[in-house]
């Protein structure tokens, strides 16, 4: 079994956060994002990797290497321009050998048993597999319609504008579940084979539509476990919070950052992380935070939800409530409030 991680997006939703690098290399709980994922697939036994990569494609060569320190045999696959999630498939798939393979969007983190999946698919003799999650109404994701054995019967992609508009206004919860694409595929070779070469193309508006009205196997599965899709600075920060609080399974080495005990006058829960040489003042709170390296917080400070790229610096009697993003080297001045 190979995989293949799709890591080439621009990250503009998590901006200023990704304007000096990959959303795929935010640290999560003091470890780049992706090293989760390379974690989850070696877990299962997948140790030969394609990263399908555009945007700082550099950086994450970089990080990776050839996979060696991550216990993996790691290969790239670089967009000269982004050719959507089938089309980075096709394109990644094309530096292995035709077999069955593993797909992960590279934004999503996950303790799904993906070996699990692959069985299911093995069972079913499917040509396509997608792993499901459950949300419930309204919700900005396509849907997909399966039969009782998990066959697709049809899948509902809204349109980009639909999407949009439902995650800016929101909604009334309706108590009503929906089974959406969690970014998990197992694909035959065929299927990679019938993606349009050197071109964009969508796999859920037009590879997966094609499948199921050529009639091919499709099936979908809701694996048990955490899933989320980190998208924008909120959903950044519950993954952090999931790690550090356990709620996601990772055999991924991570840390809340700094000894707290060499932080004694400051008050500093267990869903915050703090980078190399932060410092935190006396009389401060912060929680439910990011603090990335060299960040300084005075005294008197109260952080709840607040995201601080490197360097940042926080001076006395601030206080900034969650959906505060600071970009690099940005100076809170004493008395602000955000």
């Amino acid at each position: 079994m190979k995989g293949i991680i799709i890591a080439g997006g621009f990250g503009t939703r998590l901006r200023p956060l990704t304007n000096n690098r990959p959303k795929h290399l935010l640290p999560v709980a003091n470890r780049p994002f992706l090293e989760y994922q390379v974690a989850l697939l070696r877990e299962h036994g997948v140790t030969e990797i394609v990263l399908a990569t555009n945007y700082f494609a550099d950086k994450i060569e970089a990080h990776f290497g050839e996979g060696d320190a991550f216990g993996v045999r790691m290969r790239y696959a670089l967009e000269r321009e982004p050719l959507g999630t089938a089309g980075a498939i096709r394109n990644a798939a094309s530096l292995l050998d035709p077999d069955t393979v593993l797909v992960l969007n590279g934004d999503i983190l996950t303790d799904f048993d993906i070996g699990a999946v692959v069985a299911f698919h093995r069972e079913r003799g499917a040509r396509a597999t997608i792993a499901l999650r459950p949300v419930e109404r309204p919700h900005a994701f396509g849907v997909l319609d399966t039969e009782t054995d998990g066959r697709v019967r049809r899948w509902r992609e809204p349109s980009e504008e639909e999407k949009k508009r439902v995650a800016a206004q929101g909604g009334e919860k309706t108590g009503e579940v929906d089974y959406i694409n969690a970014g998990i595929y197992v694909l035959e070779p065929d299927v990679i084979a019938s993606i349009p070469a050197d071109r964009p193309v969508s796999i859920e508006r037009e590879t997966y539509p094609r499948l199921l009205e050529s009639g091919a196997l499709v099936y979908g599965i809701a694996p048990e476990g955490y899933w989320m899709d980190m998208g924008h600075p909120e959903q950044y920060l519950l993954a952090n919070a999931a790690v550090l609080r356990g709620l996601v399974r990772t055999e991924a080495p991570f840390s809340a950052g700094i000894d707290r005990s060499a932080l004694p006058d400051a008050e500093i829960d267990d869903a915050t992380s703090l980078g190399r040489d932060v410092i935190v003042g006396r009389g401060s709170r912060v929680t439910e935070s990011i603090m990335m390296d060299g960040a300084r917080v005075g005294s008197n400070v109260h952080l709840h939800g607040v995201i601080a790229e490197e360097d940042v610096v926080i001076e006395d009697d601030v206080t900034a409530r969650r959906g505060v993003v600071l970009a690099r080297g940005t100076v809170l001045r004493r008395g602000t409030r955000l």
